[in-house]
C-alpha cells in the first residue's frame, strides 16, 4: 500500500508540473476567442442523458473524429493510445488484439465478458483461444467511447466489470451541409513501418429531402512490421477490406420520426499464420485463416414532439464473427526419448469458430420537472440476445463438435434497467439506477475426440444485479466532486459452464466498485476565451469468486480467487487556447489476490501521455508532440514477467486550409517511434513498433 501511495505522489506532481508549464505557454498567447473546446468537453451519449465528459460522475473519455485522424491508426487497438487505464493486449496482429480496462481483461477465452463492446448499440462478442476478440477497420467510425468502471453495467449490461467500450460509426449527415445533394471523401495513407497502405472512399447522398444513404470501403495492407531493432515481428503483416452501408429516413410533423438501417462488414483472409496470435509459441504450427465480421441493423426512432415523456428509439441487429481455419499444420509430440513422437492434429484438418447473434432493445427517456430547480431524466429500457457458437472440427472420418474447453453451445440474455438523473439548478446531480439480467447457457449432444457422439444435453441459468448510485456535486463554477457506488454479477460464459466435456458447478462473479474524484474547470485563465480542465477519479473493485486464467507453458488454467482487489488512481487534464493546445493522462493501476497476497496478472505498468500542440492560423497548420511514458512493472503474476519501462517520443502535423484552392483537403504527416525506441508493453506478448513515417491525404467533395 505503501507503494501505491507514493505512485500516487509522483503522478500528482508530474500532473502539477505539467499543469503549470501549459499555463506558462499559454500565457505568452494574445488574448483571443478559442475555436475547439478541450477533450473533456465532449459530448457523452453512453451514460443516459448526453452530457460533457468533466460533467460526468464516471471515468469517460471520448475519442471523435478529429482525434481518431490524428492517432492515423493502423488497427483498432491503436484508438486507445492515450485513454488513461486502457490498453490494447495481445500482440501486434491484426488477429490477436483485445482491450484491458483497469487491469481486468487478457487474451484468454472467458475475459472478453467482463469488458462489453458494442458497435451503434449491438454487442459484439468473440472468444477464441490464442485469438483476439474484436475485428474490424478504425476507418469505419467517427467517434469512440470508454466508460470505465462497473458503474456501467446498469445501462449496458451485467458482468462490465472493466467497463464498456462504445464505436459510433460514421453517418451521412457528417458529409452533407444543408442543401447538399452529394458528399463525402476519399483518402489515403502510407506507414513507413511495414510499407501499409490505406485506401478509402465515403460517398453520401441526399437524393431527396429527409432520405440519406452513405456508403463506405476501406481497402487496408501491411507487411511485417519491425520493432526497435530493425527485427521483423511476426504474424503482424496482413491486408483486410471493410465496407459500411447506411440509410435514414426522417418524417414526421416535425421531423421526429425516423427509420434506419445499416450493414458492416469486416474481412481479412491470411495464409501461413501462426495458429497461435498471441505469441505464446509455435507449438501449434502454422494455420490460413478467414476472418469475417458482419453487424446489420435496422430502427425506428421518435422524439414525440411536445410529449417530455416519450422520446423512444428501438432497433434489432443480427452480428455473425467467424473465424475459418484450413491446412492446419500437424502437431508432433515426444512424450519420453525412448518412444517416437506421437503426430496428431489437435484442431483437426480444418475448424471454423463462430458466434452468431440475434439482438433486439427499445429505449425510452423522459423528461420531468419536478418544480422550479429539479429536473429529472429517467432513462428506460430492455434488451435481448440470442447467440450460437459454433466450433466444427473436421478430422476426416468424423467432424467433432467444439473441444473440452470451447464446447459448441447457445446463450440467452435477457435484461431490463432503469436509471434517473435528477438534476438541481445545473450544480447538483443525483443518478440512482437498477439492472437485472437472466442469462441462460446451453449445451446439446457433442462429438468427442474419439468421434463418440455424447448428449450432454444442459441448460444452467442465473440472475445478475447491477444496482448502482452516483453523484457529483458543482461546490463552484471551477470546482466539483463526485462519486459513486455500483454493484454488478458476471454470469457464466460457456466455456466456464461446460470445461472438459463435464457440466460445472460455477457461481457468478461479483464486483462491488467505489469511485470518488474531482474536476477543476478554469475559463479565460491565461487569455480571454482559453480553458483549463483536469478531472481525477480514484476506484477500487472488489471482485468476489474471480476467475483467473493464464497460461503455464502447455494448457490454460484457471484459478478461482475468493477475493481480487483492483485499485487505482486515473487523471486527464487540457487545455486549449487559439493557438496552443495540450493534453495529459495518467494512470496507477494495481491489482491484488487479497486471499494470498499477491499480484493478479495482467495489470498495466504505470503510465503518463503527455502533448503540447500548436495552430499556426496563417498557414491552417496544426502541428506538436506526444510522449508516452512507461514504468517498470515488477509487480506481476507467477506466471508472467517483468518489463522495463520506456518512453516514446512522437511528432505530429496536420495542413488543413479553410480557404482557397485546397480548402477541402488535408494532409496529415506523424512520426512516432521517432528515436526507434527498442520496448515491449507489458501488456504485449512481442515485441512494439520500431520508428515510423505515416501520412495520409484526403480530399473531401
Amino acid at each position: 500500500m505503501g507503494s501505491f501511495k507514493g505512485h500516487q505522489k509522483y503522478l500528482m506532481g508530474t500532473v502539477a508540473v505539467g499543469v503549470l508549464v501549459i499555463a506558462g505557454q499559454a500565457a505568452a498567447q494574445d488574448g483571443q476567442k478559442v475555436q475547439d473546446v478541450t477533450p473533456l468537453d465532449r459530448i457523452v451519449v453512453g451514460t443516459g442523458v448526453e452530457k460533457v465528459a468533466i460533467d460526468t460522475p464516471q471515468a469517460v473519455t471520448v475519442v471523435d473524429q478529429e482525434a481518431i485522424d490524428e492517432l492515423q491508426p493502423r488497427t483498432v487497438g491503436d484508438l486507445f493510445a492515450e485513454i488513461p487505464g486502457v490498453t490494447s493486449t495481445g500482440s501486434n496482429s491484426v488477429f490477436g488484439e483485445s482491450i484491458n480496462i483497469r487491469g481486468i481483461g487478457e487474451s484468454l477465452s472467458g475475459d472478453e465478458s467482463r469488458i462489453i463492446i458494442q458497435v451503434d448499440g449491438v454487442n459484439k462478442f468473440y472468444e477464441q483461444y490464442r485469438m483476439g476478440s474484436f475485428f474490424s477497420d478504425p476507418e469505419l467510425y467517427k467517434q469512440v467511447e470508454v466508460l470505465r468502471g462497473p458503474a456501467s453495467s446498469t445501462l449496458y449490461g451485467a458482468g462490465a466489470m472493466g467497463g464498456v467500450v462504445l464505436f459510433e460509426t460514421k453517418d451521412a449527415s457528417d458529409f452533407l451541409d444543408e442543401g447538399d445533394l452529394y458528399g463525402g471523401h476519399l483518402k489515403t495513407g502510407w506507414d513507413s513501418n511495414g510499407n501499409g497502405w490505406l485506401t478509402s472512399g465515403i460517398v453520401a447522398f441526399e437524393p431527396f429531402e429527409n432520405f440519406e444513404v452513405l456508403g463506405a470501403f476501406n481497402y487496408r495492407q501491411s507487411q511485417d512490421l519491425t520493432d526497435g531493432h530493425g527485427n521483423k515481428i511476426s504474424d503482424s503483416d496482413f491486408s483486410s477490406m471493410s465496407g459500411l452501408a447506411k440509410a435514414r429516413y426522417t418524417f414526421g410533423a416535425n421531423d421526429d420520426q425516423s427509420v434506419f438501417a445499416s450493414y458492416e462488414r469486416w474481412y481479412s483472409d491470411e495464409d501461413n499464420q501462426t495458429y497461435d496470435q498471441i505469441e505464446w509459441g509455435t507449438g501449434f504450427g502454422d494455420v490460413d485463416r478467414t476472418v469475417t465480421d458482419q453487424t446489420a441493423i435496422i430502427g425506428y426512432e421518435n422524439a414525440f414532439s411536445g410529449n417530455d415523456l416519450l422520446d423512444l428509439k428501438a432497433q434489432v441487429s443480427w452480428s455473425d464473427t467467424r473465424v475459418e481455419q484450413d491446412n492446419q499444420d500437424e502437431v508432433c509430440v515426444q512424450f519420453s526419448p525412448s518412444t517416437p513422437p506421437i503426430c496428431y492434429y489437435p484442431f483437426g484438418y480444418s475448424s471454423e469458430y463462430s458466434y452468431e447473434t440475434w439482438q433486439g432493445n427499445i429505449d425510452n427517456l423522459s423528461t420531468l420537472t419536478l418544480g422550479e430547480s429539479w429536473i429529472a431524466y429517467v432513462s428506460t429500457g430492455l434488451d435481448g440476445h440470442y447467440q450460437e457458437r459454433k466450433n466444427p472440427r473436421d478430422f476426416g472420418t468424423y467432424t467433432q463438435s467444439g473441444s473440452n474447453t470451447h464446447p459448441e453451445g447457445d446463450s440467452t440474455l435477457v435484461g431490463g434497467y432503469v436509471q434517473s438523473e435528477f438534476v438541481w439548478n445545473d450544480q447538483v446531480t443525483l443518478i440512482p439506477g437498477m439492472r437485472i439480467d437472466y442469462s441462460q447457457v446451453h449445451v446439446g449432444s457433442y462429438v468427442d475426440s474419439s468421434g463418440t457422439t455424447v448428449n450432454l444435453n444442459d441448460t444452467q441459468s442465473e440472475f445478475g444485479y447491477s444496482p448502482k448510485f452516483a453523484a457529483l456535486v458543482k461546490m463552484s463554477e471551477w470546482f466539483g466532486i463526485f462519486g459513486s457506488v455500483a454493484r454488478t454479477e458476471r454470469l457464466p460464459t460457456l466455456d466456464e459452464a461446460y470445461n472438459n466435456y463435464t457440466v460445472n458447478d460455477v457461481e457468478k462473479e461479483v464486483s462491488n466498485n467505489f469511485e470518488a474524484g474531482f474536476t477543476l474547470s478554469f475559463n479565460d485563465l491565461a487569455s480571454d476565451g482559453d480553458a483549463l480542465q483536469i478531472k481525477t477519479t480514484a476506484f477500487r473493485n472488489n471482485i468476489s469468486n474471480f476467475y483467473a486464467s493464464y497460461w503455464d507453458g502447455s494448457e490454460v488454467q484457471t484459478d478461482i480467487v475468493p477475493k481480487a482487489r483492483y485499485q487505482g488512481l486515473e487523471i486527464e487534464a487540457a487545455y486549449a487556447s487559439e493557438t496552443w493546445y495540450a493534453g495529459l493522462g495518467g494512470s496507477i493501476i494495481r491489482g491484488t489476490n487479497v486471499t494470498d497476497d499477491t499480484y493478479l496478472n495482467a495489470v498495466p505498468a504505470d503510465s503518463l501521455f503527455l502533448k503540447v500542440g500548436y495552430v499556426y492560423q496563417p498557414w491552417d497548420l496544426d502541428f506538436g508532440w506526444k510522449g508516452d511514458f512507461y514504468a517498470t512493472q515488477t509487480r506481476v503474476g507467477d506466471d508472467e514477467s517483468e518489463t522495463a519501462g520506456y518512453a516514446l517520443h512522437n511528432l505530429y502535423a496536420a495542413w488543413n486550409p479553410e480557404d482557397g484552392h485546397f480548402r477541402n483537403s488535408e494532409v496529415r504527416f506523424n512520426i512516432d517511434n521517432i528515436f526507434d525506441k527498442s520496448y515491449r508493453n507489458h501488456l504485449s506478448d512481442d515485441e512494439g513498433a520500431g520508428r515510423s513515417f505515416k501520412l495520409s491525404f484526403t480530399q473531401r467533395f
